[in-house]
């Protein structure tokens, strides 16, 4: 059991750079693709996001939604959790 809570902050910090790293790679790819098509939104692109619990059509987020919010907010909110793993784990 102690090698498990010593992996702990690796696992954490790993995981949350992952999560960092994903939605850094969709959010650049998706500037890159609308940059290419004369920031044309009428092409989605990208995984789907959605606001809510529910993952239905109505919740889904439109590109132009996804490009301007929602990739910036959920890199905030990766970029804090990242940023208090490594705090909290390796900042002494």
């Amino acid at each position: 059991m102690s090698s498990f809570t010593e992996a702990l902050p690796y696992l954490f910090t790993g995981f949350f750079g992952a999560v960092l790293a994903w939605i850094l790679y969709w959010f650049v790819r998706s500037l890159l693709f609308y940059w290419r098509n004369g920031w044309d939104f009428s092409v989605d692109f990208g995984p789907p996001m959605a606001w809510g619990n529910e993952f239905q059509t109505s919740n889904e987020l439109r590109p132009r939604e996804k490009v301007m919010c929602g990739y910036p907010v959920a890199l905030l909110i990766s970029t804090y959790l990242f940023g208090i793993s490594v705090h909290l784990f390796w900042g002494h």
